[in-house]
């Protein structure tokens, strides 16, 4: 059976890959913010009991910073093999666009553990220091 992408949906799965990249982009941004606002917790005059939960975010953010620059890889390979001309060979249309759904899952779930980290960060700071990261 020979199935081929045509260039129009060719195009769709760049532009999807591209718009991951950027979404990508903005959770490291957030991230670092996350782990600058800690840094200044920790540079700041603060209740030293407060030491282990404050390593316990700094461990999670480093964390989704693997996991952030693993997917951004993922996806700048799954952009290279977009823009190859081999998407007309037998078998590599299917491997492309399994690969595709899968990082786009990969995505979901990279943006829901994100979410969770924020909510779960931002509410220990409004505990504990009154305000927001």
């Amino acid at each position: 059976m020979n199935i081929a992408m045509n260039n129009g949906e060719k195009g769709e799965l760049i532009h999807e890959n591209e718009g991951w990249r950027k979404q990508l982009a903005l959770l490291e941004d957030e991230n670092i913010q996350f782990k600058t606002r800690l840094a200044d917790i920790l540079k700041s005059d603060f209740v030293r009991s407060r030491l282990e939960e404050l390593e316990y975010f700094q461990n999670r953010f480093l964390k989704m910073d693997e996991q952030l620059s693993l997917l951004k890889h993922e996806v700048r390979e799954q952009l290279y093999h977009l823009q190859q001309d081999r998407f007309h060979i037998n078998g590599e249309y299917k491997r492309i666009m399994d690969v595709q759904r899968k990082l786009e899952v990969k995505i979901i779930i990279i943006k829901e553990n994100f979410e969770k980290l924020s909510t779960e960060f931002n509410g220990y700071l409004m505990v504990h220091f009154g305000q927001q990261g």
